[in-house]
């Protein structure tokens, strides 16, 4: 203003009033100068308003962010100190109905928060069930060799525990008398076989029986020689997993000498609960890890599901069978197996961009440049490090991959209610004012029996409602029992206690701080 007076007090330069005396007019440019003085005032005084405009200071409490306040003080829940907050203009809370799930991040704070995004796309859905397990012997893999007659070893050939034999190896040398007599009996009738052929035939077969060869029987009848020892050769190929004799002991028929296993293959049984058996099928592949390789998987096939369930761990034994990979693998070793299944395709997102509270499970979506939506979805199996999503989200979406849970926060921050609370209080408050005055409530009418009251500022005996196990909600109704003020966590709990208090009783403590659930 005083610009402004000087402007038309002051004596104008000479060389105005000359050409004022020349007959010029000069008021044209006086009018153009003022309008431009004036612009410039209002423009600067605008800019300094909106730059008062752009933040808000406010102070809140960490525990209770619902509580706001313009200047310093306590909580008024809690007795904390409030912690002073700036906000944003661009960041001010949504007041729109369409804007209400949404919160807005300036770029400084993503970073901050360390946010990053993910495209949801679909990807393949492989099951897969982890059971522990042991590998043991293959049962038809595994023989004992015994003695065949009465005797006494004389040598043993194989003489260590984990020797590899192979078929026709020979394993020990015998002295029987079952054995000597059993030689003469074939050579007194290979001498009277122009009588009968049936006896040197039954000679021959016990003999046979005895564990002789072809090659010993045919030596026997070439030289008409009785051997007084004899020498055992081995009737399979294996691994010795035992040696139970030593040279020069006796041993009656029967007696185990060796216990072999071909270990070439195994099989691997696991311990699978009875809800996991619609995701194992005989044939699909098997992986293996075993606490002695880590960081090494291999791979079988399921060949047998057992047809018993333990009644005691309600589990059934799914048996595999894996190659022993040159002697690395080995029985009773203890490891992990792995069942895998396709189960087609579906939209996978990473099991940190969900926030699950309770019974929902919420997902931010990006809605904009630097807006987040909060959307509710419904989520299927896990697969690893993701989560399946049935429905909530469409493919092609761009959600928050990390930093969701600091989004959450500084939502609860500004609207101070937590976007994954179990109960939508803004729905019940909002049929609750659309109900028309004239009309008694449903609520009133129940208040005559059920002991409910609406002073609120009482203080209530619990800290959790009995209900839900949430913690109390000063919006919520409360119910007076037995002389102690209930409350509740949102509206529709107190009409579930009022109908059996008993039974609600039972989940809290004896002080009402903790929710034990009994009911």
């Amino acid at each position: 203003m005083k610009t402004l007076k000087l402007f038309f007090t002051s004596t104008p330069p000479a060389s105005l009033l000359y050409t004022r005396r020349a007959g010029i007019n000069h008021q044209p440019i006086y009018i153009a100068m003022l309008l431009v003085v004036i612009f410039i005032g209002c423009s600067s005084k605008d800019t300094d308003e909106n730059t008062q405009t752009e933040t808000k200071t406010y102070w809140t409490c960490t525990m209770h962010p619902q509580v706001r306040s313009d200047r310093p003080g306590a909580c008024p829940i809690c007795n904390m100190d409030l912690i002073k907050k700036v906000e944003d203009a661009e960041e001010q809370p949504a007041t729109d109905e369409e804007m209400a799930n949404m919160i807005t991040l300036s770029g400084r704070k993503q970073v901050l928060a360390n946010i990053s995004t993910v495209i949801v796309k679909k990807e393949n859905l492989q099951e897969q069930v982890t059971a522990y397990s042991y590998l043991d012997f293959v049962e038809n893999n595994r023989r004992t060799i015994s003695a065949r007659f009465n005797g006494r070893i004389e040598k043993l050939f194989v003489d260590k525990t984990g020797d590899y034999i192979k078929k026709g190896q020979p394993l020990f040398e015998i002295y029987s008398p079952d054995l000597v007599q059993a030689q003469n009996e074939y050579l007194i009738a290979l001498n009277n076989s122009s009588n009968s052929t049936s006896l040197v035939n039954a000679a021959k077969k016990k003999l046979e029986i005895f564990g002789l060869t072809s090659e010993q029987i045919q030596t026997l009848e070439k030289n008409r020689e009785i051997n007084i020892t004899l020498t055992y050769y081995s009737p399979i190929s294996g691994t010795v997993i035992e040696k139970k004799v030593q040279e020069g002991v006796y041993v009656n028929e029967g007696t185990a000498i060796y216990d072999v296993a071909e270990l070439s293959t195994l099989w691997n049984i696991a311990e699978v609960y009875e809800n996991n058996l619609a995701n194992i099928k005989v044939g699909s592949p098997v992986k293996l890890r075993l606490r002695a390789y880590p960081g090494e998987e291999f791979n079988g096939r399921a060949t047998f599901i057992y047809p018993v369930i333990n009644s005691q761990t309600r589990t059934v034994k799914v048996r595999s069978e894996f190659s022993s990979y040159g002697g690395k693998l080995k029985p009773q070793m203890y490891g992990e197996t792995v069942f895998s299944r396709d189960g087609g395709k579906g939209l996978l997102v990473p099991a940190d961009a969900v926030i699950i509270a309770g019974k929902r499970a919420v997902v931010w979506a990006k809605a904009g440049d630097g807006m987040f939506e909060a959307r509710e979805v419904t989520l299927g199996n896990r697969y690893n490090n993701k989560y399946h999503i049935i429905s909530g989200l469409n493919e092609g979406d761009e959600i928050a991959a990390t930093g969701g849970f600091l989004i959450d926060s500084e939502s609860q921050l500004k609207s101070g209610m937590p976007s994954g609370h179990q109960h939508d209080e803004s729905d019940s408050r909002k049929d609750q004012k659309e109900k028309p005055k004239s009309e008694p409530s449903e609520e009133n009418s129940h208040q005559s029996h059920s002991g409910k009251i609406n002073d609120n500022s009482l203080k209530t005996f619990n800290f959790v409602c009995p209900v839900l196990g949430e913690p109390v909600s000063e919006k919520a109704p409360t119910v007076e029992y037995k002389g102690k003020i209930i409350g509740f966590c949102c509206k529709g709990c107190d009409k579930k206690f009022a109908a059996d208090p008993e039974k609600y009783m039972k989940n809290l403590s004896g002080d009402g701080k903790k929710f034990i659930g009994e009911s």
